[in-house]
């Protein structure tokens, strides 16, 4: 099968399968790692203690709220290794999931089976960080990190019920042959969703001086990996200069986007440019994304938890309007900014 026969073949398993076209945003909850030696990754060249880049628990809830109005999805949680402990995690958990009305997806590093136990209703699922096809390649871009504990995080995350995922960056080393050893994990471990990211080229790494996959790769993995896999949950990752990428990886059998910041997005002229790459891809499709990237007015100063949640907690609601006073603050501040981007 030729490319244009993949790409055909993965836009209708994709419309058979799914309704709805998701932006999603990952929550850091601090910008620090202990290991800190991930070859790609702009945290291995940040050279400050580990309280720096810890984020408050009104930053975090602030901006859940600002993504359950613009109905996006929370992408997932994400943090470098040894920032918080696992109960502080499980709580930040909870205060997501109830102002979201959704379990949360979890990709903080890996986390024994006792750490899981903290855990209930509120976890979706967790996100093992392979970031490539081999384990040999990993090893070289992540010395500090394990593939083998990698892989018991994912048994054990299927042991206790929770649902799996996992990140792969394309265009950092990875050979397009490889793809039937990512396939093979992806079955044998019954991964339920797979974020690919295209490499950013970060100042003061390795791959400082190289480019971004060409965007036929990256389209030409994704219509594979939707080929091999009709009903996986597949997120794609991309930068404000390649906007234009979109509607090509929704058409090669991606669910969502993601990678956006919102002071660079909503509203402004990119996240215009997205909305229009969305609503052209919508006259093609069946899919359709119900939330906003431009309308302002749909970020208020107000706490409100979903009236008809998968996910209820009242006594962490009692906890966050405890700190009302607090996040209205924040989101106040996170929508000054969106308007001065504007």
């Amino acid at each position: 099968m030729d490319f244009l026969d993949r790409l055909t073949k993965a836009f209708e398993l994709t419309e058979r399968n799914f309704d709805s076209i998701d932006i999603e945003r990952a929550i850091f909850l601090s910008y620090h790692c202990d290991l800190a030696d991930c070859k790609f990754c702009y945290m291995s060249t940040i050279k400050t203690g580990p309280k720096k880049g810890l984020r408050s628990l009104e930053s975090l809830f602030a901006e859940a709220f600002l993504v359950k109005m613009a109905n996006w999805k929370v992408e997932f949680l994400s943090s470098g290794y040894g920032v918080y402990d696992t109960k502080k995690i499980a709580d930040i958990v909870k205060g997501v999931a109830c102002i979201t009305g959704e379990p949360v997806w979890l990709n903080t590093g890996i986390l024994e089976k006792e750490e899981l136990s903290f855990f209930g209703e509120e976890l979706k699922g967790i996100t093992a960080s392979i970031e490539t096809f081999t384990e040999e390649l990993f090893q070289k871009l992540c010395p500090s990190k394990s593939w083998n504990k990698m892989m018991d995080f994912l048994d054990i995350a299927d042991e206790l019920g929770y649902k799996k995922g996992i990140t792969i960056i394309l265009g950092i080393g990875e050979k397009k042959e490889g793809l039937v050893n990512l396939f093979e994990i992806i079955k044998n471990y019954k991964i339920d969703r797979v974020t690919f990211y295209s490499l950013n080229p970060h100042k003061g790494t390795i791959f400082e001086g190289s480019v971004p996959p060409a965007s036929l790769y990256y389209i030409d993995v994704v219509s594979e990996t939707r080929l091999m896999f009709p009903k996986l949950e597949i997120i794609t990752g991309i930068w404000s200069d390649r906007i234009n990428l979109a509607g090509p990886l929704l058409m090669a059998g991606s669910n969502g986007i993601t990678k956006f910041s919102w002071q660079k997005f909503y509203g402004s002229k990119l996240g215009k440019s997205l909305n229009s790459e969305i609503k052209e891809f919508e006259k093609i499709s069946k899919r359709r994304f119900y939330g906003s990237m431009t309308d302002i007015s749909l970020l208020q100063t107000k706490l409100e938890f979903p009236r008809e949640p998968l996910y209820k907690n009242e006594a962490v609601e009692k906890e966050i309007l405890k700190k009302s006073d607090q996040i209205k603050e924040r989101i106040e501040s996170y929508i000054s900014e969106i308007k001065k981007s504007n």
